[in-house]
């Protein structure tokens, strides 16, 4: 069912480009943008890396990808685009901006499958190399630009609450392993407020559709 609906949207894309964005009815609720957000949070924190000797914490968390969550992105991003209702007349402006939503979001997760191999090639080495950071950053730069552009066309206070829950979803990885147990989300830690319902129930949400390892990359 997911590669049918990734090659839906690809196919999606007309030859021609057009000079207008499209009219859009409403967009799904934010749920599902809570692992994208966390992609470019990532991608943030990677940023910062200058230095050979800080590639192995990026490698534990990169690695941590599978091939197989790097296409549970895809699909959340199709599903995503899918559920957003156009109220414009022209197919060929809608399919262009399906297409350039779906493209924006799979150059980012292409990214991030070459920055999980970069860093496994770094691994193998005896000692990383600056080069090594250069080739790193230059697909964590291309992380970032295309997530940008992806949430560039959302509306920015369903950006901001799935950044925010993915926050709070990293705060609650309380073992650090990058991995949310249900007992994780559940306790309710000193110092730190339970979820709010509405929160609780996008998290389940997600780990229906079987987005569960993807809550904090």
């Amino acid at each position: 069912m997911r590669s049918a609906l990734l090659a839906q949207i690809r196919q999606e894309q007309p030859k021609e480009q057009v000079n207008r964005l499209a009219v859009v009815e409403t967009y799904p609720p934010f749920g599902s943008l809570v692992p994208l957000t966390g992609v470019f949070s990532l991608a943030q924190t990677a940023a910062r890396i200058t230095a050979p000797g800080e590639l192995p914490g990026m490698s534990v968390r990169f690695g941590k990808l599978t091939n197989d969550d790097l296409d549970a992105y895809r699909f959340v991003c199709t599903q995503y685009i899918g559920l957003i209702r156009y109220a414009d007349p022209d197919e060929k402006v809608v399919g262009y901006d399906k297409a350039g939503r779906f493209k924006a979001c799979d150059d980012a997760i292409a990214a991030v499958g070459r920055a999980r191999d970069v860093l496994k090639k770094t691994d193998a080495k005896d000692e990383a190399q600056k080069a090594d950071v250069t080739a790193f950053q230059k697909e964590v730069s291309a992380i970032g630009v295309n997530l940008a552009g992806f949430f560039a066309l959302i509306p920015q206070g369903d950006f901001v609450k799935a950044l925010s829950l993915s926050q709070k979803l990293r705060n609650m990885d309380t073992d650090k392993d990058n991995q949310l147990s249900e007992e994780e989300v559940t306790t309710v830690r000193s110092g730190m407020k339970p979820l709010a319902q509405d929160d609780t129930d996008v998290v389940a949400a997600l780990r229906k559709l079987g987005a569960g390892r993807l809550l904090i990359p």
